[in-house]
């Protein structure tokens, strides 16, 4: 990865984690609403993504 690739990544990691946080106040609603199950699918899917970017997180970190 060039640094220009490095930048791009770092840019769409951000926005995946803005959407993530979104997603995270999506999970409390339904959780104040006493969607439990709609809430336990979407933290489930949540982590997942967290999972994903923690990976190329790494990935950018061992390049530099």
């Amino acid at each position: 990865m060039n640094k220009r690739e490095i930048y791009q990544e770092i840019e769409e990691i951000l926005n995946e984690i803005n959407n993530i946080s979104q997603s995270l106040s999506s999970s409390r609603e339904f959780i104040s609403e006493n969607y439990n199950k709609r809430a336990q699918v979407r933290l489930a899917e949540i982590e997942s993504n967290l999972q994903i970017l923690a990976g190329r997180i790494s990935k950018i970190n061992s390049i530099l």
